[in-house]
């Protein structure tokens, strides 16, 4: 079982979201803790990190097998979460 780190930006995101948008990221980062690698690879900028798509929205994280942890990065919109 993982441990799940919320960053502060993802934080601020959550509090912005409606409830439906929410409850879908809350049971998302909730399965995270026993599946880490439920995500897909990101490239770029984002290496090492992954995402969920739970359209509209999007949640980067990344795991760290070593400490059994995940750091969510960002969680927003499809449009805004890449450009920070």
């Amino acid at each position: 079982m993982y441990r799940i780190i919320l960053a502060n930006r993802a934080i601020k995101e959550l509090r912005r979201l409606d409830k439906i948008s929410l409850a879908k990221a809350a049971r998302h980062i909730e399965s995270l803790k026993s599946n880490p690698l439920l995500g897909e690879k990101m490239a770029g900028p984002f290496e090492g990190s992954y995402r969920i798509k739970i359209p509209p929205l999007r949640i980067i994280y990344t795991p760290d097998a070593k400490s059994k942890t995940i750091y969510i990065r960002a969680i927003g919109y499809r449009g805004d979460v890449y450009k920070r």
